[in-house]
C-alpha cells in the first residue's frame, strides 16, 4: 500500500479570518501555519510515503520570508522521516513557490513551466502540473501526454471545476473522467469536495478555515493507494473552525433565555469535536435561529446583544466565540384559519399547508415550479459552493420560508389598514 496526505489550499501568510479581539494574541495558534504543523505531525506518526501539495502554499508574493521559514520547518522535519514532499504551483503561487523550491532542498516542484510531469512515488505515479504564470484560461488537460507510466496514476492539479471563462485554468469535470488518471486531487476552490468514492475526483479544499464562510471540517486527507482501490478520508486538523449551527426557537417564548439555549446547542456541537484526537483550538460560530415564536421580534433584539459581546468563552477545552448570530424566527401563524379566506393571504396560507405534505399534488406542483425557476441562479458562478442538486426538500423549505415571511407582511399590511 502507497499512503499520501495530500493538503489543498494553504496560503501561509494569510492571518487567520474573523477572530474576536481576545483572541488576537494567539494567531500563530490558529492560522494555516498551525494547520500546517499539526498535519507534518500526522504525516510523520502515519509514515506517509509523500505529502503532496495542490497549490497556493503561499497567499502572496510578500509573504516569501513567513512561508520558508514554516515550510522548510516542517518539510525538513519531513525529509528527516524519509517523507518525500510534493508540490505544484496555483495562481496564487505561481512565482514564489519555484522560489522556495530553489531554497528548500527537499521540496519538489511539480510540472514547472505548465507541463505535466510524472513522479514515480513507493508503487504510484504522481502526475502534476503547474501554474506557468497567474492567469491561464486554457484547460491544462489539452497537454495531457498521450502516454502515461502504467500502474495507479494520481493527478495533482491547481484548477477551475466547470468554469469556461475562468482565467484560473479552466476544467471541465469531463475531461478529468476521460483521461487515464485513476484520481484527480485538485485545489482552488476552498470547500473539499466528497472524494468518498472508487474514483476520488475533486477538491480538498483549505486546510484551515481563510475565511468565516469555510464552514466544517478542514484539514489534510488521507489518500491509501492498493493496486486500483484508492480511498480518501479527511482529517479534520485545523486548529480554527467555523460551524454553521441553526437553533430552533420554536419552544422559545422569553427571549432571556436565548443564552442559555445558545450555549446548549454550542455544547452539543462541540463535544464530538473536544472528544477528537485531534480538537480544534478554537471554534467560531455561525448562528441562525429558525422556528415560530411569539417572541419573535423579542428574540432577534436578543440576538444582536449576544453578537455584539464579541468574546469567547471556553467550552471542553476549546474556545468559542459567535461570529455572527441572525434571526429568521416567524411569528406564530393559523395557517388553517387564514386559509378559509377568499384573499392572497387565504391563498399563500392553502399553498403553505400543501408545502408540509410530500404525497399533496400541489407540493409536487410548487417544488416543480421552484426548481425550474430557480435551476439558473444556481447553476451562476456566484453560488457554485452551493449544492447545484438540491432535493425536493431543500426546495420546499426554502418557498416555505419565503411563503411565511410574505404572509406574515400580508397579515401585517392588512391590520395597518
Amino acid at each position: 500500500m502507497t499512503t499520501l496526505l495530500a493538503i489543498g489550499d494553504m496560503h501561509l501568510g494569510r492571518p487567520p479570518a474573523a477572530i474576536p479581539e481576545d483572541l488576537r494574541a494567539r494567531r500563530d495558534e490558529l492560522g494555516p501555519e498551525a494547520a500546517w504543523f499539526r498535519s507534518v505531525d500526522e504525516a510523520i506518526a502515519r509514515k506517509v510515503d509523500a505529502v503532496i501539495l495542490a497549490g497556493d502554499l503561499v497567499d502572496q508574493g510578500r509573504d516569501f520570508f513567513v512561508a520558508y521559514g514554516q515550510l522548510k520547518a516542517g518539510i525538513e522535519r519531513l525529509d528527516a522521516a524519509g517523507i518525500r514532499v510534493l508540490a505544484v504551483a496555483g495562481n496564487h503561487d505561481t512565482e514564489v513557490l519555484p522560489r522556495l523550491a530553489g531554497e528548500i532542498e527537499a521540496l519538489e516542484l511539480v510540472g514547472a513551466g505548465g507541463r505535466w510531469q510524472p513522479v514515480p512515488v513507493d508503487q504510484i505515479t504522481v502526475l502534476g502540473w503547474s501554474f506557468p504564470r497567474p492567469q491561464v484560461r486554457q484547460s491544462p488537460l489539452g497537454d495531457l501526454p498521450p502516454s502515461l507510466p502504467e500502474g495507479t496514476v494520481i493527478g495533482l492539479l491547481h484548477c477551475d471545476l466547470d468554469q469556461s471563462e475562468s482565467p484560473h485554468a479552466p476544467v471541465w469535470r469531463r475531461e478529468l473522467e476521460a483521461a487515464p488518471v485513476d484520481a484527480w486531487l485538485l485545489g482552488h476552490i476552498h470547500r473539499p469536495d466528497d472524494l468518498d468514492s472508487d474514483r476520488p475526483i475533486g477538491y480538498l479544499g483549505s486546510i484551515s478555515a481563510l475565511r468565516a464562510s469555510e464552514t466544517g471540517p478542514r484539514g489534510p486527507w488521507l489518500v491509501q493507494v492498493e493496486g486500483k482501490d484508492i480511498a480518501a478520508d479527511q482529517l479534520p486538523l485545523a486548529a480554527l473552525r467555523y460551524e454553521a449551527l441553526a437553533i430552533d426557537c420554536s419552544e422559545l417564548e422569553d427571549a432571556g433565555e436565548l443564552g442559555a439555549q445558545v450555549l446548549g446547542a454550542a455544547r452539543e456541537r462541540l463535544r464530538p469535536m473536544a472528544e477528537s484526537d485531534d480538537p480544534p483550538t478554537a471554534v467560531g460560530l455561525r448562528i441562525t435561529l429558525t422556528g415560530q415564536s411569539p417572541a419573535a421580534s423579542a428574540l432577534a433584539e436578543a440576538a444582536a446583544e449576544l453578537a455584539a459581546d464579541g468574546r469567547s468563552w471556553e467550552e471542553q477545552g476549546i474556545a468559542c466565540f459567535i461570529h455572527r448570530i441572525d434571526s429568521s424566527v416567524m411569528p406564530r401563524l393559523d395557517l388553517k384559519r387564514l386559509a378559509r379566506q377568499a384573499d392572497p393571504c387565504g391563498l399563500l396560507a392553502r399553498r403553505l399547508l400543501a408545502l408540509q405534505d410530500p404525497e399533496d399534488e400541489e407540493y409536487q406542483r410548487l417544488v416543480r415550479l421552484a426548481r425550474e425557476s430557480m435551476s439558473p441562479v444556481l447553476g451562476a458562478r456566484e453560488f457554485r459552493d452551493l449544492d447545484h442538486e438540491p432535493d425536493d426538500e431543500a426546495i420546499a423549505d426554502w418557498l416555505r420560508r419565503a411563503g411565511r415571511l410574505a404572509l406574515i407582511r400580508l397579515v401585517a399590511q392588512r391590520e395597518e389598514t
